[in-house]
């Protein structure tokens, strides 16, 4: 709301300034106009604005085109609001005018800020139009040059020597304060560098003596390291079976082994070598792989193993892949199951999250009853506890059933085999009842680090993918997922911090701090699994070649 309006008007050398509250006010030469601009201008106009307040703004009712008036650069218009600081301008004479809207002052002002009466405001306005200011500003300013004036020349030398000497006095002073200054500094600094060195000297000599015994601790802790971990965490490693089929694309149907053709006296037609072609359609045996790879208990049923094993485990057999090709068909896993040591009866599971690039996934099992029985690996994911040199412990069940059957008689192994060898999960059913599911426990050292991947050999096979790597610290640091095809005992791991995320969304929850994973777990894997007596497959983004174990 505008209570008044303040004009400052500036024409050649002439400047003042009018203070007007009227509702409307009249701006030009002639004598009636509220604003006079001059009687000396040439123009037949005698009024060259008009400015009316309409709703507590002021605006342009009134205007003479011809005068050539522009309001802050463009040409003024009807209706225009006068806002605060606008500029007006005639193009036809020296003149410009600059409004500022009076705005009515509350007795008690928000934030706290102090009121002010109207009559003060009105005063501080007329003041600020004076030219009183401008007065004060040439007193002083000629009160000064004849003050200069007055003082002889012999006086005025005078001061400026003593000012001189003044300066130099204090330079000379500050430049003597400040060279003691500088020395001293440089007499502490060589005294520092002393002092440091010979630090240095016990430092180092500790250090020293700090290496040679934690090499000898070391040495002594990886004598008993494998042995301890598989007392500790073997019934926490479960070996994972499950098998998988092809579906045709758009329906349910499984792709099958078409029917056996036989001659009138029942002995069954060989096709030569014609490759086998499934078939949705007929009575034949429904087309059905099997897998075997190993997993870990991370608590509350979580089992962390690799994603090519329990998402994809056909990815790791390349003909059961170019099968699925030719037929066009949809692989699907439709059996996971867990066996634990010392348990007699498998555990199903579920997939819960999984990531790609580091060929990690995440699955769950109900485990409630056994909570007590099955134990929790504890995971370190620091950095520091990966470097090259340091010693590492893998269980799993490289070979799967096969390497099972070798660990027991040979007679029932025999027996085993002829009675339950037609499936898989029915094997090892046989096994877990029998008290024969136990991981293998090998040691070896880290032999390089890369960026996603810790590099090691301990021994490791086929079966062997998610398996839990142990660090010297009895915490799994890793989770292996292939082997350099190239290089016999060169085995991948995936580092455990890039699970940390797959378990915080799968729901998992633990009482030790883990790492602060911010790396990205959606990423590429190049890992290959296999179940026994299948082919080694071969990563495609790895420069070397690797199979999935």
């Amino acid at each position: 709301m505008s209570s008044g309006l303040v004009i400052h008007i500036s024409g050649g050398e002439e400047r003042h300034t009018e203070v007007l509250s009227r509702e409307r006010i009249r701006i030009g030469p002639g004598e009636d106009c509220d604003v006079r601009l001059g009687s000396d201008l040439l123009t037949d106009s005698t009024i060259f604005l008009e400015l009316a307040r309409h709703n507590g703004l002021y605006r342009i009712s009134e205007f003479d085109p011809e005068a050539g008036i522009t309001l802050n650069g463009s040409p003024v218009k009807r209706g225009a609001d006068i806002e605060d600081g606008a500029e007006m301008r005639f193009a036809d004479f020296d003149l410009a005018l600059r409004f500022f809207p009076i705005g009515e002052m509350p007795s008690v002002v928000a934030h706290r800020r102090a009121s002010v009466a109207p009559f003060i405001e009105q005063a501080a306005i007329e003041a600020a139009a004076t030219a009183r200011r401008d007065d004060a500003k040439v007193f002083l300013r000629e009160f000064s040059r004849e003050l200069m004036r007055e003082i002889k020349l012999r006086t005025k030398i005078a001061m400026l020597l003593i000012a001189v000497a003044l300066v130099g006095g204090v330079l000379y002073l500050f430049n003597a304060a400040y060279t003691e200054m500088r020395r001293s500094r440089d007499l502490i600094n060589r005294q520092n560098e002393q002092l440091k060195g010979v630090l240095g000297e016990l430092s180092e000599t500790g250090e020293r003596f700090k290496r040679v015994t934690e090499s000898n601790n070391e040495i002594i802790d990886s004598l008993s390291l494998a042995p301890r971990l598989r007392t500790q965490y073997g019934n926490g490693v479960c070996l994972i079976a499950g098998s998988y089929m092809i579906f045709e694309r758009g329906t349910t149907r499984p792709l099958r082994y078409p029917e056996t053709q036989s001659t009138e006296d029942g002995t069954p037609l060989q096709n030569g070598a014609e490759q086998t072609i499934l078939t949705p359609e007929g009575n034949g045996a429904p087309f059905i792989a099997d897998f075997v790879g190993t997993g870990f208990h991370v608590g509350d049923g979580y089992i962390i193993s690799n994603r090519h094993l329990v998402v994809e485990p056909w990815t790791a057999n390349e003909n059961v892949s170019a099968l699925g090709v030719s037929v066009k068909g949809q692989f699907r896993v439709t059996s996971i199951i867990a066996f634990f040591p010392g348990m007699r009866h498998p555990f199903p599971l579920r997939v819960k999250q999984s990531a790609e690039r580091d060929d990690i996934a995440v699955a769950q099992t109900d485990l409630k009853e056994f909570k007590q029985t099955i134990p929790v690996l504890p995971l370190d994911g620091e950095t520091g506890a990966t470097m090259v040199g340091k010693s590492v412990v893998t269980m799993g069940y490289p070979s799967g059933e096969e390497r099972l059957l070798a660990t027991i008689p040979e007679a029932e192994a025999r027996s085993i085999q002829q009675r339950f060898g037609a499936s898989i999960e029915t094997l090892l059913l046989q096994l877990s009842e029998r008290n024969h599911i136990k991981p293998l426990t090998t040691q070896g050292h880290i032999t390089d680090l890369e960026a996603r991947r810790i590099v090691h050999d301990a021994t490791n096979a086929v079966g062997g993918s998610g398996s839990p790597v142990f660090g010297q610290s009895g915490r799994v640091i890793g989770i292996n997922y292939a082997a350099f095809t190239g290089m016999p005992d060169a085995n991948f791991a995936a580092p455990i911090r890039y699970v940390y995320p797959l378990l915080e969304r799968a729901g998992w929850k633990t009482n030790e701090p883990g790492p602060n994973a911010n790396a990205n777990t959606n990423a590429n894997s190049n890992a290959n699994s296999s179940a026994p007596g299948q082919k080694e497959a071969r990563a495609p983004s790895a420069a070397a070649n690797q199979s999935r174990k």
